[in-house]
C-alpha cells in the first residue's frame, strides 16, 4: 500500500506537471527538450501499443468549438518515467495564454517505477482520485471525475487526463465534450 501511495503521488505530480505545460516560446518543433529540460517527442509520435498519435485525437477546431478561442497545432510528448503520451495545445491570437492538454496512459505502456512495482492503471486512477476530495462524478468511460479545470476518465485499461487552464467559462463542460470524442477511439 505504501508503494502504491508513493506511485499515485508520483502520477499526481506527473499529472500536475502535464496540465501546467504550455508553449515554452522556444519554437521547438519536437525532438529536443522542453522548457524544463524534459525530452520531448518528435511530431507524430505514436504510442507503440496501439499506434495512437495523441495529437490526432482532437483538432484545433475541436478545441475552438469547446472553449470559444482559437488554438494552434498540438505538440506531442512522451513521458519516459510513466509511459504516458501527451499532447499540449496553446491558444493563439488575442485569446492566447490558455492551454489544453490530453494525456493518455494505458496498461501496456506503463514504464519506470509503475511497471517495476506491478501497478495497474486502474489502481493509479483510484489512488489519484483520492487527491480530489471535491471532485464530481461524470458519466464517461468506466469511471470519471471532474475537478475545476480537469477531467479524468478511466476506460478499460486506459486513463485519459484532460485539462484546460488559463480561460474562463465552463472548462469542465468543454472538457466533457472533448472527452466524449476521444474516449473509446483507441
Amino acid at each position: 500500500m505504501r508503494i502504491l501511495a508513493g506511485l499515485s503521488g508520483s502520477l499526481l505530480v506527473l499529472a500536475l506537471a502535464v496540465t501546467g505545460c504550455g508553449d515554452d516560446g522556444g519554437g521547438d518543433e519536437g525532438g529536443g527538450e522542453d522548457a524544463k529540460g524534459t525530452p520531448s517527442a518528435s511530431p507524430g509520435a505514436k504510442s507503440a501499443d496501439a499506434g495512437v498519435d495523441v495529437c490526432k485525437l482532437l483538432t484545433p477546431r475541436d478545441l475552438e468549438a469547446s472553449f470559444g478561442r482559437p488554438f494552434g497545432d498540438g505538440k506531442p510528448a512522451h513521458q519516459e518515467d510513466s509511459g504516458a503520451d501527451q499532447c499540449v495545445w496553446t491558444s493563439t491570437g488575442a485569446a492566447s495564454g490558455a492551454t489544453f492538454s490530453i494525456t493518455v496512459l494505458s496498461q501496456g505502456r506503463l514504464a519506470g517505477a509503475f511497471k517495476s512495482n506491478g501497478a495497474s492503471v486502474a489502481e493509479l486512477f483510484k489512488q489519484t482520485k483520492l487527491a480530489y476530495p471535491n471532485a464530481k462524478a461524470v458519466k464517461l468511460g468506466d469511471e470519471a471525475f471532474a475537478s475545476v479545470s480537469e477531467l479524468q476518465v478511466l476506460e478499460r485499461d486506459t486513463w485519459y487526463s484532460l485539462s484546460f487552464h488559463g480561460g474562463g467559462g465552463n472548462a469542465v463542460g468543454g472538457l466533457k465534450e472533448l472527452a466524449r470524442r476521444v474516449v473509446g477511439r483507441r
